[in-house]
């Protein structure tokens, strides 16, 4: 009798477990801090995919982390030579130079060779979007990508046994926490008990009740639980359901460092101060005719434009990340941010300032300056962003992807102002970084332009007096509301 009551509890626990087994959705997605921080235009693959050669060149790297943990441009550019298109190794390389330094990380180059790789776009993906490509690509190459991480980690090359036996010895999963992430979802509830959780937490899930493995079979496992970022960071909103544009603003619910707020239908001014717009995933996407002026003057994570076509100036003072301008055209941005990309796009005049080259594709009638303008409370979210304003000193020409032209025009250059008042100190500081031609073109133009609005006013550009007007108001509200404050 006991040997069948203690039969039949074995026998209940085991139901139990296949049963909460069965109700526990597993999702595992890619880092979006990892997608955003080596973000390539996709390229267009005619012939042979070229993953094997980016996969060999990354494994080339591994090899040299028993001498050293960092290599020079040159010696990177003798690496990919014959292998790798130069436009791809210098934007590669430049992913792998941390603040500070002019040689590479390997570590950092590994990763960024790696995402390299899985934005290109080959035949068979030759109608999707940049988030299909990549999760397509990872799931296709999850086994050398698996490889590739542990022997990152470890240092050194291994064969497949040896990577299976280090793992079979408690060698633990945390090699992959560098890429990526993933959540347990209950079936029968919304509730996520676990949150966000680091891959290497998931997998003892993954493989629970698996006798032994292989290196195959492991991929595997991991491989079919891959989905896109749930919190889409890294989409735009042009490629999203129309849905999204049924309100002027959309936010998602998660916490700041992953809360995307998407704003639409811009209608003349945006200033954007409220504390929902801090620290946050910024798109701006479509605008009205009778817009004129954005300003972003608190910390963003990273910020998309797309798809703006009328309005007259966009200032953004302190993104921490990229910056994407994608599909718009006849504005002028301002913007401090980590790097800046330029897609699809036309007649734009930015003044920017980063610690990393712009890249261009597919972009015609593009002006590059140095930064412009400075507010109260800016430097705070640089140095905050690990930004400083000597990043305006050297001009960085752009990396050009696909067709792609640009200029460089200091005639019309002169800093700007904001509704935000700035002290002549912070002034003064903004001057100095400038380069010295866009330092002496700025005392020219801005003397020029007071005596033609004292003289000739009928003179002046329709669009600058414009914009001048939406500011004055502009800043007499601001003023307004701090009083009543």
């Amino acid at each position: 009798m006991e040997t069948s009551t203690h039969g039949a509890a074995k026998r209940r626990k085991r139901r139990k477990e296949f049963e909460q087994k069965a109700m526990t959705n597993i999702y595992v997605w890619v880092r979006t801090s990892r997608s955003l921080q080596f973000f390539y235009p996709t390229v267009d693959v005619e012939k042979d995919d070229p993953f094997s050669t980016y996969f060999e060149v990354a494994m080339d790297v591994i090899g040299l982390m028993k001498e050293c943990d960092r290599i020079s441009s040159e010696e990177f550019e003798t690496m990919c030579k014959g292998r790798i298109p130069g436009v791809y190794t210098e934007a590669i390389f430049q992913n792998a130079v941390e603040h500070g330094n002019i040689n590479a990380r390997l570590k950092l180059l590994v990763f960024s060779l790696l995402f390299a790789a899985i934005q290109q776009r080959t035949p068979d993906l030759a109608k999707s979007n940049r988030n299909d490509i990549v999760l397509t690509r990872i799931s296709k190459y999850f086994g050398p990508i698996f490889k590739l991480l542990f022997q990152l980690d470890v240092g050194k090359r291994l064969q497949d046994r040896d990577i299976v036996q280090a793992i079979g010895s408690g060698q633990g999963y945390e090699f992959l926490d560098v890429l990526f992430e993933g959540t347990i979802k209950h079936k029968h509830g919304n509730s996520n008990h676990h949150g966000v959780r680091p891959l290497s937490l998931i997998v003892p899930l993954i493989l629970d009740k698996v006798n032994s493995i292989s290196l195959p079979f492991l991929c595997n496992e991991i491989r079919r639980h891959l989905i896109k970022d749930p919190y889409h960071i890294d989409e735009f909103a042009s490629e999203k359901s129309p849905q999204i544009f049924s309100t002027v603003r959309r936010t998602t619910l998660a916490h700041n460092s992953r809360r995307v707020v998407h704003l639409h239908y811009i209608n003349r001014i945006e200033v954007l101060r409220k504390d929902e717009f801090a620290n946050v995933h910024l798109r701006i996407c479509n605008d009205k005719p009778k817009a004129s002026f954005v300003f972003v003057p608190l910390r963003c994570e990273t910020v998309f434009l797309d798809s703006l076509f009328y309005t007259q100036w966009i200032l953004l003072g302190a993104v921490r990340g990229i910056v994407i301008v994608k599909n718009c055209q006849n504005t002028r941005i301002s913007v401090s941010c980590e790097q800046l990309i330029i897609l699809d796009s036309k007649n734009l005049e930015i003044h920017f300032m980063s610690p990393k080259k712009p890249l261009i594709s597919s972009s015609v009638g593009i002006t590059l300056a140095p930064f412009n303008t400075i507010y109260e409370g800016q430097e705070e979210f640089l140095e905050e962003n690990g930004h400083y304003f000597n990043n305006n000193l050297v001009f960085k020409e752009p990396i050009i992807f696909s067709s792609g032209s640009w200029t460089m025009d200091t005639s019309k250059f002169v800093c700007q102002s904001t509704p935000l008042d700035a002290m002549d100190q912070q002034f003064e500081t903004l001057l100095n970084s400038l380069p010295e031609e866009y330092r002496i073109a700025h005392y020219r133009n801005t003397i020029e332009a007071q005596k033609m609005m004292a003289v000739e006013p009928e003179k002046c550009r329709v669009s600058d007096v414009a914009t001048n007007f939406d500011l004055l108001y502009l800043k007499s509200k601001i003023e307004k509301k701090e009083e009543e404050e």
